[in-house]
């Protein structure tokens, strides 16, 4: 990697970790069971600063929707239009948003709001259902003249994503020479993370290969500050998007191992197509 791409690669993760420089107060297990999600939501937001009209708009909105799950009595009839647009919002903020820890936040609702699909029949229901779940699973693209990047975020249980989360980025400069791959993944919790593994998985979870922190460069200036950054060969990155169906992260921490599985290969192609440069790139790789 020459000094020139180096230096801007480091750039692009500094602008994501600024993103994530201070953290929510967790609370327990049996304190999160007594908070509802759109509390929880707008705590984190809070801590963020986050109180702009149009984003907190959305967590009204997500409010709402919960309201109605909380009501059995609530006919899925006269509510559908309402969880379509909170979903359909929701999505537009993953793809879209410039403020990442509020496309974390709306990953963590994405997850909370389908965990409750087993529980309540009338969320399978809402006309928009199948094709939200895709739509939420997007990757965040950003194209301009002079770099193109796209970024998928894995996340554990929606409770412990604040602290916890990772992000895969693919980024190439405007040369179109020498595109890099990383992970950033955080632990806010207890700022340990030793013994990185990154395990790609088929459809039927078999392992596909694991990545060991020893393999690669490992960027750990901030490790103090629970980030550390795994740099890796765009081809074997690319290669092992081709041929599994999720990615999972583990760690271990001051209580033990702390992992989390993603399914970035779902929308892959489909977001690629908006980074044509990545595109070229990963094209000749897997052609």
């Amino acid at each position: 990697m020459n000094q020139r791409n180096f230096t801007k690669f480091a750039i692009i993760l500094l602008c994501i970790a600024a993103f994530s420089a201070c953290t929510t107060s967790q609370k327990t297990d049996e304190e999160n069971q007594q908070v509802r999600w759109p509390d929880f939501l707008r705590d984190w937001a809070a801590d963020y600063e986050i109180n702009d009209s149009q984003r907190l708009s959305l967590i009204n909105l997500i409010d709402s929707v919960y309201y109605f799950l909380e009501d059995s009595t609530q006919s899925v009839e006269a509510h559908s239009d309402q969880v379509c647009r909170m979903l359909d919002r929701m999505a537009d903020v993953i793809a879209n948003d410039s403020a990442f820890e509020f496309t974390l936040m709306m990953r963590a609702t994405a997850d909370n709001f389908w965990a409750q699909a087993p529980r309540d029949e009338r969320i399978l229901q809402c006309d928009c259902s199948s094709e939200s779940i895709s739509r939420l699973m997007d990757w965040q693209t950003v194209y301009s003249t002079d770099v193109e990047l796209m970024c998928y975020t894995i996340t554990p249980d929606p409770w412990q994503t604040p602290w916890h989360f990772a992000n895969m980025i693919l980024t190439i400069d405007k040369d179109g020479e020498d595109p890099l791959a990383s992970f950033v993944i955080t632990n806010f919790q207890d700022y340990k993370m030793d013994s990185v593994q990154i395990a790609f998985h088929d459809s039927t979870s078999t392992l596909v290969d694991v990545l060991y922190e020893d393999e690669v460069f490992v960027d750990s200036s901030s490790a103090a500050g629970g980030v550390k950054t795994l740099l890796m060969p765009y081809k074997y990155l690319i290669r092992m998007l081709s041929h599994s169906a999720s990615v999972s992260v583990a760690y271990k921490t001051t209580e033990g191992w702390y992992s989390m599985r993603g399914f970035p290969q779902r929308n892959f192609k489909k977001n690629l197509n908006d980074c044509p440069r990545l595109k070229k790139a990963s094209d000749q790789i897997t052609r």
